[in-house]
């Protein structure tokens, strides 16, 4: 079974308020494969990311926008994993962490815990990981300069 978070970014007027909104977002995407190329997409280790945005030190600002963090929107039907969306300045927000948080910061933050059930070695599943973190912060800085919005699905 695959999963994955998929994330685009959208004009801030044409932020959808539910979740058929999001979903028309997506509308020109059948699966984790047919994304935008400005798209973020991580399969299988955005949760981890998402612990990796929340290691930086206390009183540092930990983020949890990047990943799973915004607006929520439940799929009526229950059938889809829950949608989110980000206003404008939730994305300045994240992209701002991501820009004052470097990953190497972040990485002995979490002193082994992302990612520690991989079995690799750890230099390969931090090469892993900064690549994540790169697309990551690569996404919320051009959404944030643009002033954009930004909505998420989760694919399970």
């Amino acid at each position: 079974m695959s999963f994955s978070m998929q994330a685009r970014s959208v004009p801030a007027a044409g932020l959808p308020q539910d979740f058929a909104g999001v979903a028309a977002v997506f509308a020109d995407t059948d699966d984790e494969f047919d994304r935008l190329e400005t798209d973020l997409s991580i399969s299988k280790d955005f949760s981890e990311v998402h612990k990796l945005c929340l290691t930086a030190p206390p009183g540092h600002g930990r983020c949890e926008l990047p990943v799973f963090g915004g607006n929520v929107h439940e799929d009526p039907a229950g059938i889809e994993a829950p949608s989110v969306t980000l206003a404008a300045s939730e994305v300045r927000e994240a992209a701002e962490f991501l820009r004052t948080h470097p990953f190497d910061e972040l990485w002995r933050a979490a002193d082994g815990g992302v990612g520690a059930h991989w079995g690799w070695p750890e230099a390969e599943v931090r090469a892993v990981f900064a690549g994540h973190y790169r697309q990551v912060l690569d996404f919320y800085g051009r959404a944030a300069e643009a002033g954009d919005a930004v909505v998420k699905r989760f694919l399970y």
